[in-house]
């Protein structure tokens, strides 16, 4: 399950606005979710066919190479068993409220996408646990049909199914563990920030949990010699990788959160000076001058415009007001070459600054205005100031 705090790697758009290249293949859409199938699935899907294709034929060798078929049918049953897993945060996260946006079914399993969405902890923690619930679900209705089908059955589908079952069995409890970025791992954050109160102490640790798991597992394959077995030690190292890079980008991010969250919407807001729209941009350029005497240089303070009717809050774009030549400034107005937006585009002046990311990604918002009870508007912060912060606080 994707982040819903933050913008997904294949998100539909950028904050911008600019579309980006979907990935995958797209296979339709599932219960209204869009499913796309990464090309890193065959690689997994190929190492199931040459894992358990060989097994199937010493068993059933009167098959012959039929076994890769059915080798083939336990890979393709494995990522529908990961489709029900996606498909069960996707509902839990509409159900919460929470944009979704696609399931990409990958190498190391798949992932939910959503858009960016303020959250808590128990929507977090809820939506994580729905999808290796689903799991233990499908697992537990497969041992009753199991267990009801007639005595001494047997054959190579009836290995299929039994295989399957396991594999939702290692599906749901595996990504219960406690560490990112597996599903439990988004619980142990929820639990951390419910009790701190602090979002981003909550992703260390669990981050941190999440490396512990990995390494318990490159332990447990030594102390049980299972590295010895090439295909055990490919998946188990497959996994590994998995833990320690999912974990490593949850920390990056906790820092990166940590460092938003020291400051407030008031420290790193610009200057604003509020106009009606339609007011003339040559009295917008007079009083701005008069007031700063920087004759306009720099484009402090930012120029900002109501429009009531429209519900709309607006800053003045310096690339679009350069254009207006000096002669045509005294008949153009200044809502004419504003870059508007709705207004809740707007912040209070203590906003911490993950806060401030969360909105301005979750609307797609090149900046926010921020302003108080006593004033209109205090002052405005851009998407870029706000990243500058981050990168180089």
């Amino acid at each position: 399950m994707a982040d819903p705090r933050f913008p997904a790697p294949d998100a539909a758009s950028s904050p911008a606005g600019r579309p980006r290249r979907s990935r995958g293949i797209r296979l339709g859409r599932v219960l209204g979710v869009e499913v796309r199938l990464d090309r890193s699935w065959f690689l997994i899907a190929g190492l199931t066919v040459v894992m358990y294709g060989p097994v199937l034929w010493r068993v059933y060798p009167d098959l012959g190479w039929l076994n890769l078929v059915v080798a083939l049918g336990f890979a393709v049953g494995l990522a529908v068993s990961v489709l029900a897993h996606e498909l069960a945060h996707a509902a839990a996260g509409r159900r919460a409220g929470w944009p979704v946006d696609r399931i990409v079914l990958t190498l190391m399993g798949g992932h939910t996408t959503f858009g960016t969405v303020r959250t808590r902890p128990l929507p977090t923690a809820l939506v994580s646990l729905a999808g290796p619930l689903a799991n233990v679900a499908l697992a537990v209705l497969g041992e009753v049909l199991l267990a009801a089908a007639p005595a001494g059955a047997t054959g190579p589908w009836w290995a299929l199914a039994q295989l399957l079952v396991i594999a939702n069995w290692v599906l749901g409890l595996f990504n219960l563990l406690p560490g990112l970025p597996l599903d439990g791992g988004r619980v142990v954050e929820a639990v951390v920030w419910t009790v701190t109160g602090s979002e981003w102490r909550g992703t260390a640790v669990s981050a941190w949990c999440g490396r512990g798991i990995a390494a318990l597992l490159v332990l447990w394959l030594v102390w049980t010699q299972q590295w010895r077995q090439p295909a055990v030690l490919v998946v188990s190292l497959l996994v590994v990788t998995f833990i320690v890079a999912g974990a490593g980008q949850a920390l990056r991010q906790a820092r990166l959160m940590g460092r938003l969250d020291s400051v407030r919407a008031e420290e790193i807001a610009r200057p604003a000076m509020e106009f009606t729209p339609a007011t003339p941009l040559a009295l917008v350029d007079a009083t701005v001058t008069a007031a700063t005497g920087d004759d306009y240089r720099g484009w402090t303070p930012d120029v900002v415009a109501r429009d009531a009717a429209r519900g709309t809050l607006g800053v003045l774009d310096p690339a679009l007001a350069a254009r207006v030549p000096l002669p045509e400034r005294s008949r153009v107005a200044l809502g004419d070459v504003c870059q508007w937006y709705p207004a809740d585009a707007v912040v209070a002046p203590r906003t911490p600054g993950g806060e401030l990311a969360r909105q301005l990604e979750a609307g797609r918002l090149q900046w926010v205005w921020v302003a108080d009870d006593v004033a209109p508007v205090t002052g405005v912060v851009h998407h870029e100031d706000l990243v500058r912060h981050a990168l180089h606080r």
